[in-house]
């Protein structure tokens, strides 16, 4: 649990890690090798954070600038190692409470610590967000269907959380648009801003990834045009 004392090892991503999202890693730098380990042997949590840029993940973090990153990231917590060959390692990591950096300063091994505190989420307007979040969920089961039908898969039974928060950010998870859009999402101040948020972005989305089903379905009906003895005059 974050606390406003926590310190963590920080690992800048092109990604976004939502609570309750399943991320798996590849380690094979040495440094986050060592960051890994340190974490396994103290049963610690790691904090993902969106890189802005390739010097966030360059090596030399004390020449990281705070500006190379966003400061709303996510704590992971290792639930399954596969150790491979030269120490590299496969993580699935989940994700589980969101955090602000106050301050960032260089580790001793090339990775990044975080003076980090929790993000309140407060919902002082419970009968609003429940309206709110009616209005999400069938954009969610939609978007999710879709993404199903891109991929070849049936996720028509895909069984959604009834908890508003966890249903905006399984929708932050399921986006598959611009990163900026999910930081934005994962860094909302308040239950009513992250529902509305993920409301307006997944409507933006399921239009366009709608689009370009259609788009696709009627490329594969010209694709299957019967075969005609087209005259070479």
């Amino acid at each position: 649990m974050v606390t406003n004392e926590s310190q963590i090892p920080l690992f800048p991503l092109n990604v976004v890690l939502f609570p309750g999202m399943m991320l798996p890693l590849h380690i094979f730098e040495e440094r986050y090798k060592l960051m890994v380990q340190e974490c396994l042997a103290g049963d610690r949590l790691f904090g993902v954070i969106l890189a802005k840029n390739k010097r966030a993940q360059a090596p030399h973090v004390v020449e990281l600038n705070p500006d190379d990153i966003y400061t709303v990231g996510t704590t992971a917590h290792i639930r399954a190692v596969e150790n491979l060959d030269d120490g590299r390692m496969n993580l699935i990591t989940v994700g589980q409470d969101r955090f602000i950096v106050n301050s960032i300063l260089p580790g001793k091994d090339d990775f990044l610590i975080g003076q980090v505190g929790p993000l309140v989420m407060p919902d002082n307007d419970q009968s609003r967000i429940e309206s709110m979040a009616q209005k999400l969920r069938p954009l969610v089961k939609q978007y999710i269907e879709h993404l199903g039908n891109a991929s070849g898969e049936d996720l028509s039974g895909t069984i959604l959380p009834s908890d508003p928060e966890d249903l905006a950010f399984l929708a932050g998870a399921a986006m598959q648009g611009p990163l900026p859009d999910k930081q934005r999402l994962l860094a909302s101040g308040s239950l009513i801003e992250l529902v509305a948020n993920a409301t307006t972005i997944l409507d933006r989305e399921e239009q366009i990834l709608s689009y370009m089903l259609k788009a696709y379905k009627a490329h594969q009906e010209v694709e299957r045009l019967p075969f005609v003895d087209y005259s070479l005059n």
